[in-house]
Formats: structure tokens, C-alpha cells, sequence
């Protein structure tokens, strides 16, 4: 085992590789994620926060859990760790991941199949609460949106090879693509189709995404073939870290799911202004969060097969500190001006004061928590890097059923503001239990400078809520203003508590 490195060294260095990989991605989903509120701005130009909105989000949600659940989520957790030993041989590699590539059309078209056979039994799984109507048009969207289970297992097996090459800017381009592509079949055909032209839309765009892969799997020179190479001992890798990596990845949307098969039972629009929501929670999360946890999961899988337990610790500390320093003021942004951005966002055509106070209301919910939600998913992809796939397997199966429970009683009192609450607090949970198991697991402790830097964050998002709560108050009729100044105020104060960080990072020119 290396020695390991000093409280400097595990702070710059690790510090600087994450944010010189992760601004790849930062820069791609600036790109991104506000093509993301044109086509939910749209979404809800079109159709507001009705029962069909609430139809199509139900649909849409079971095909993308199932993908997320056992593809996407899990992929990347088991798939990376196994293809960091094979990646100096070209021809190895690509037989690797044919194998994956094949295994899973195989095993989508199957269950596609069946999802296509059982439709309505899974409709009334998914939406008890629905009357008869309601379920016959959320059928016919989840048909139309079947085929998305595939291909989105298909690119997440692209994405493990790729980001097992240190490579991230095509798997996150792909969510442009598929952007683009609901955009226009949305506006096109939304006239003569209504609603079904969001799911032919999310179908279409879907397969665009892989199409974008294939000239940079070609620049790493990753062939596909039709070969099935059971006997590698990579598949039986594979097979033994699966079904943790599987449970463990599958906390989040199940527990996002079961809180909006609860909602089903709240008057219609309760479950839209959750997604509405959560599509705004998850804009800080992807710029701050997604890039830091990205490249630390391959980096520490490397580093795992090379013992540097040194690199290890300062990879975690360093990811703390980043995801502290954006995401404290991110909460902050969120629950006090919450109301402002979403009448900037969607406040509009069919989406009235009424679907912004109910949005806003999810939101205060998810915002709370959205550092927990970043650290929680760290961490187990720290565990996922070490191997180690049964710690978070457990925490998460506890923690789907404390959610669910938190859902059901918080949703009689608050509605869909305890829905989202419970998500938060079971992320809070969730690190915390994952924290202590690290400590346990490897001897980590956060260092004396880690912490410092986190008290700054918390110290600087107490002045920033401060002024923010100035502003309010001496501008309250005007939300445009208060939000403008309320971004101000969080550049200025962070940068004057960073400062000495901020101008470090660039001289090591990142």
C-alpha cells in the first residue's frame, strides 16, 4: 500500500483532476439542462399540469425506473470496476463489450416483450388511483415508450466503456440529443397527436442518443461484434458484484417512484408539480454534483486494483469539500426563492399560479435535502469502487422502506410537500449510515482542512440566507429582482470565502 499522501496533496491534486474531467460534464449539461426546462416549458405550454400530464409522467416513469434499476444505475456500478483491468488491450476490450452490448438486447427485447403482454396489469400497478379513463390513456403512452427500456440499457453499457476510459463527453452530449429530438416532435406533432407526441418524443429521442456514441466508441477503437464471451472472466466478475450493484442503485427511482405511485391518490397535478419539482432540483445536481462523483467513481476504481488507499481518502475528501461548496447555497437558492424560478421557468399558457404554488411547495421538500441526495450517491459509489456492492445494498433496501412509510403518513399532512420531504430525509439517512460503514470499512476520517472548508460553506450559506431574507423583504412584490439579486449575493459571498480556494484551482490551471 502507498504511503499516504500529505493533507495538501489530498486536497489540490485530487481537487484538480475532478474538476479538470468533471467540467467536461459541468460545460455539457450548461448545454443541456436548460434545453431540459425549454422541453419541460413546453410540455407545460401544451398541457399544464393536468391529468394528462399526470398520465404521461406515470407512463414515462415505470420504463425509465425499470431501465434505471436494472441498466443504467447498475451498469455503470458493476461495469466500470470490471473494465478498468482490461483497457491496455484493445482487442480484449472490445470483446468485453460486445458481450455486455449483446447480453443486454437479449435480455430487453424479452422483457419489453412482456411489459408489451401484461400492460394493463402494470398500469394498474402503477396508477391505483387513476379512474378508467386516466389508465386507458396512460397505457397507450406506456406502449409507445416500451422500446426506451432498450436503448437506454444499451447506452449505459456504452457509457460504462467509454467512462472506464476516462472519457465522459458523449455519454452527457447524448441528453442534448435527446432533448432536441422531444423538442420538435412535440411541437410538431402535438396538434394532431396531444399527448402522445411527448412519449413518441421521449422514444425517438432515445435512440438518437445511441447514434451519437458510435464515432467516439470508434476513436478508442471499442468494436462491436456479435460474440457472446461468457467464459471471460470478466462476466463472472460481472455476475458477482450484479445483484448489489443492482440494490444499491436502485434506491433513488425507487423510492422516487413509490412517492408518486402515493401522490397518485392526491387530486390531479399533485404528481406533474413533483416532477415539475424535481426537474428544477435536479439542475444543481447535475451541474455540481453528477460531474464530481463521475470521475471519482473511475478514478477510485483504478485506484482500488492499485492499493493507493492515499489517493482513495483524498478523492473522497476532496469530492466532499466540492459538493459542499456548491450545493449548501444551491439549498439555500432553492428553498427561498423557489416560487421565483418557477414562474420564470413555467409560469405560462396552461400553467397558472395554482401549479406554481404546488411546485414550489415540492420543491422547498427536495431542496432541503439536496446535499444529503448528492452525498448519499457518493458515497456508494465509493463502495461500488471498492467492490463492495452488499453495504449499500442493505442501507438501500432499509431505506425504500422508511421512505415509503414517511411518504404515506407526511402526504395526509402536507400533500405533495411530504412526499418530497420523505425523499430527503431518507437521503440524509442514507449518508449518514453509508458514512459510518466508510470509516468502518477503510479507516476513513475527514481531515482537518475538509472540514474547515465545509464550516466556511456553512458559515457563508448562513450570511448568504441572510441577505437573501433582506431582499425578500424589502422587494417581496418583485420576484424577478429578488432572484437576480439572491444569485448575486451567492457569487459574492462565496467567492469572498473561496477566494483564496477559487484563484489556488486556477493557477493549477483548471
Amino acid at each position: 500500500m502507498k504511503e499516504i499522501i500529505s493533507d495538501r496533496d489530498a486536497l489540490n491534486n485530487p481537487t484538480n483532476d475532478i474538476i479538470k474531467k468533471g467540467s467536461i460534464i459541468t460545460v455539457i449539461t450548461l448545454i443541456s439542462r436548460p434545453l431540459g426546462y425549454v422541453r419541460e416549458a413546453i410540455q407545460a405550454y401544451l398541457f399544464g399540469a393536468t391529468l394528462l400530464v399526470d398520465a404521461f409522467v406515470v407512463a414515462f416513469n415505470f420504463p425509465e425506473l425499470i431501465q434505471t434499476l436494472f441498466f443504467s444505475g447498475a451498469t455503470s456500478a458493476f461495469l466500470i470496476p470490471v473494465c478498468t483491468k482490461y483497457m491496455k488491450n484493445e482487442e480484449e476490450y472490445s470483446s468485453i463489450y460486445a458481450t455486455f452490448i449483446n447480453i443486454t438486447i437479449i435480455i430487453t427485447l424479452i422483457l419489453s416483450t412482456i411489459f408489451f403482454i401484461f400492460s394493463n396489469e402494470i398500469i394498474q400497478l402503477i396508477a391505483p388511483g387513476f379512474d378508467p379513463e386516466a389508465k386507458r390513456i396512460t397505457r397507450i403512452l406506456f406502449i409507445i415508450m416500451i422500446p426506451v427500456i432498450a436503448l437506454h440499457a444499451i447506452l449505459s453499457v456504452m457509457k460504462a466503456f467509454l467512462n472506464a476510459k476516462e472519457h465522459f463527453a458523449a455519454p452527457e452530449m447524448s441528453g442534448i440529443m435527446w432533448n432536441i429530438i422531444f423538442i420538435l416532435v412535440a411541437i410538431i406533432l402535438s396538434k394532431k397527436f396531444g399527448i402522445y407526441s411527448l412519449a413518441a418524443g421521449v422514444t425517438l429521442g432515445s435512440a438518437a442518443q445511441i447514434i451519437v456514441q458510435f464515432p467516439y466508441l470508434r476513436k478508442f477503437n471499442i468494436r462491436y461484434r456479435i460474440t457472446l464471451s461468457l467464459n471471460h472472466p470478466s462476466f463472472a466478475e460481472a455476475k458477482r458484484l450484479f445483484t448489489g450493484a443492482l440494490i444499491a442503485t436502485s434506491i433513488v427511482p425507487i423510492n422516487s417512484f413509490v412517492g408518486r405511485i402515493i401522490a397518485s391518490y392526491l387530486p390531479h397535478g399533485e404528481v406533474a408539480s413533483l416532477s415539475y419539482a424535481f426537474r428544477i432540483f435536479i439542475l444543481p445536481f447535475s451541474l455540481f454534483a453528477v460531474p464530481v462523483y463521475t470521475v471519482m467513481f473511475s478514478k477510485i476504481s483504478k485506484l482500488y486494483h492499485e492499493k493507493d488507499m492515499g489517493g482513495i481518502y483524498a478523492h473522497i475528501d476532496s469530492s466532499f469539500i466540492l459538493l459542499c461548496i456548491t450545493l449548501i447555497p444551491s439549498t439555500i437558492l432553492l428553498c427561498s426563492t423557489g416560487d421565483s424560478i418557477i414562474k420564470l421557468l413555467y409560469e405560462r399558457g396552461a400553467f397558472t399560479s395554482k401549479e406554481t404554488f404546488m411546485t414550489n411547495r415540492a420543491l422547498f421538500g427536495y431542496g432541503i435535502g439536496i446535499l444529503f441526495y448528492a452525498l448519499s450517491l457518493s458515497l456508494v459509489r465509493v463502495f461500488n469502487a471498492l467492490h463492495d456492492m452488499k453495504t449499500p445494498a442493505v442501507i438501500g433496501i432499509t431505506s425504500i422502506i422508511i421512505n415509503a412509510i414517511l411518504a404515506a403518513l407526511l402526504m395526509k399532512q402536507f400533500k405533495n410537500l411530504g412526499i418530497s420531504l420523505a425523499t430527503s430525509i431518507v437521503s440524509l439517512y442514507n449518508f449518514s449510515v453509508l458514512y459510518m460503514c466508510l470509516k468502518k470499512k477503510i479507516g476513513y476520517r475527514m481531515t482537518r482542512k475538509t472540514i474547515r472548508q465545509i464550516t466556511k460553506s456553512l458559515m457563508a450559506g448562513i450570511i448568504l440566507l441572510l441577505l437573501i431574507f433582506a431582499a425578500k423583504y424589502f422587494w417581496n412584490d418583485r420576484a424577478y429582482l429578488t432572484l437576480s439579486l439572491s444569485i448575486a449575493f451567492t457569487i459574492v459571498i462565496y467567492y469572498i470565502f473561496f477566494r483564496d480556494y477559487y484563484l489556488m484551482l486556477i493557477r493549477r490551471k483548471i
